[in-house]
């Protein structure tokens, strides 16, 4: 399948399955169609031939992943986060609305690393041994960036009941394997 049509199933079929990534790793529309548009840029831009729509969606997804860890490294001045209200808990929520709200801005409190580490455990379902080799990292580093990121949302926002102590065993292992001319991911 040449890749401008590749390009165009992707889009159709699965568009709205990659903006809701994007925006489960952004936190914000404006920017989860900026993060989509660039790693379907990164992705296409080559003209990338005989990329099967099962090997393609994938591939944006991790494409999505490097792009926003990327845009935040090359930051020029990162944003310091403030942590004098560290020590304070969140009051119980009362409603559901509330509590996805709470959610939502606790997770975007986290650096991308551990946003992203995040999504792909309690989200995509994998477990650290798959993220680490989706991310290119070593597996210690995975637990350790979901250890400081759970840490971080129960001391800062309260318990939302994410357990850490399955990270070797839970979850599923990464099923897809992407081809790209001679290099495996």
């Amino acid at each position: 399948m040449p890749w401008a049509e590749t390009l165009d199933a992707l889009v159709r079929e699965r568009g709205g399955a990659l903006y809701g990534y994007a925006f489960i790793l952004t936190g914000d529309s404006h920017a989860a169609d900026d993060l989509l548009q660039d790693a379907l840029v990164r992705t296409f831009r080559r003209g990338r031939a005989d990329m099967p729509l099962d090997a393609a969606h994938p591939y944006v997804r991790r494409a999505m992943q490097t792009a926003l860890i990327d845009s935040h490294r090359r930051a020029k001045a990162r944003p310091k986060r403030d942590d004098r209200d560290a020590d304070q808990v969140a009051a119980d929520l009362a409603t559901r609305s509330d509590t996805r709200g709470a959610i939502h801005a606790a997770v975007l409190s986290l650096p991308p690393r551990e946003r992203t580490c995040l999504a792909m455990r309690y989200f995509d379902g994998f477990n650290s041994a798959a993220i680490a080799r989706g991310l290119c990292v070593a597996s210690g580093t995975v637990r350790k960036y979901l250890s400081d990121a759970v840490a971080t949302l129960a001391r800062t926002h309260g318990d939302f009941g994410l357990d850490t102590d399955d990270l070797m065993t839970g979850g599923d292992d990464l099923h897809v394997v992407v081809e790209v001319k001679g290099a495996r991911r």
